[in-house]
């Protein structure tokens, strides 16, 4: 609903909205198990059908409200059906990459939540050097969270070094992650490859 609410104000259209939607939600192997795409086309038409039929059906707590804002003129029910249309035209299409279709702010947001999250570790004083806070970040965990925080950490990390910085996409990576330029984001690696051999 929040997508769809975007896409109404310009000049983000529609149907990029939904686009990087659908790029998202496929790139997230979490999402993309639990709602993959199909999945919700089918799950809107579902809503849409009951709506229609059973107008009185309790919805839960600020959805009205949210389908309302993001339908703008339409019947909530018809814009629900014409979002799960789009949304299977968007996976027959295939996936954009950022060549295609640049990442937006929110993408980034979702995209990089570990990175975002390590922001402290990079920007604190509370270190000597910016060395001494990585090598904090990285090992805060230990050990347990390393199991599972710093394979994600570093599977962020690749994925921003393979965005071009000079790109739209770039720019919302840094708008998000103001410090995730080449060098940083290639030393908080080399500590977590470094730390997870090491002690792991």
């Amino acid at each position: 609903m929040a997508v769809a609410a975007r896409g109404r104000t310009p000049p983000t259209p529609f149907d990029e909205e939904l686009a990087r939607f659908d790029r998202t939600l496929a790139d997230s192997p979490t999402a993309n198990w639990a709602m993959p795409s199909a999945t919700l086309s089918a799950l809107l038409d579902l809503i849409a059908e009951t709506l229609e039929e059973r107008p009185g059906t309790p919805l839960p707590h600020g959805f009205a409200e949210r389908l309302a804002a993001a339908a703008g003129d339409q019947e909530g029910p018809r814009f629900l059906k014409d979002t799960a249309r789009a949304l299977r035209e968007a996976q027959r299409r295939g996936l954009l990459g950022f060549n295609e279709l640049p990442m937006s702010l929110w993408e980034a947001e979702l995209r990089f939540s570990g990175l975002r999250n390590f922001s402290w570790w990079v920007e604190a004083d509370e270190y000597d050097s910016f060395e001494a806070g990585v090598v904090a970040g990285v090992t805060s965990e230990h050990p347990d969270g390393c199991h599972f925080l710093l394979p994600r950490l570093a599977e962020e990390l690749h994925a921003a070094l393979l965005i071009d910085a000079r790109s739209d996409s770039g720019a919302s990576l840094r708008a998000v992650v103001p410090w995730a330029t080449p060098p940083v984001l290639r030393e908080i690696l080399r500590t977590a490859t470094a730390h997870l051999l090491e002690a792991h």
